[in-house]
């Protein structure tokens, strides 16, 4: 079953800020995770000790991570991003998403 995409504001005006090749490659795996219900490595990861927390792995133009998370029946929320510059994930990125994804009540 196909899942539909849906965007938090703070997820929109991340993603409009990337660049053409990263926007691209984002395109591509949204449009993998949409048909296909799930991603793998290299293309997503799941944050470890979160749960329902996950991160695209946009490489191409600039080094991003977009979180997700699933909602019941065939929802993926996209909850928000940030530009990679460091080895660990900014623990304020995921305070960000999980104050998103609580407001979303998932």
């Amino acid at each position: 079953m196909k899942k539909q995409i849906l965007y938090t504001k703070v997820a929109r005006i991340f993603l409009e800020t990337l660049e053409e090749r990263a926007k691209l490659q984002y395109a591509r795996i949204e449009e993998r995770l949409a048909e296909e219900g799930c991603l793998n490595a290299p293309n997503a990861e799941k944050l470890a000790g979160y749960a329902n927390l996950f991160a695209i792995r946009v490489t191409h133009g600039q080094n991003v991570r977009v979180f997700y998370c699933y909602d019941m029946g065939d929802a993926v929320y996209v909850l928000s991003g940030y530009e990679k510059k460091t080895e660990d994930i900014p623990v304020r990125e995921i305070k960000q998403a999980l104050r998103l994804k609580k407001e979303l009540k998932i």
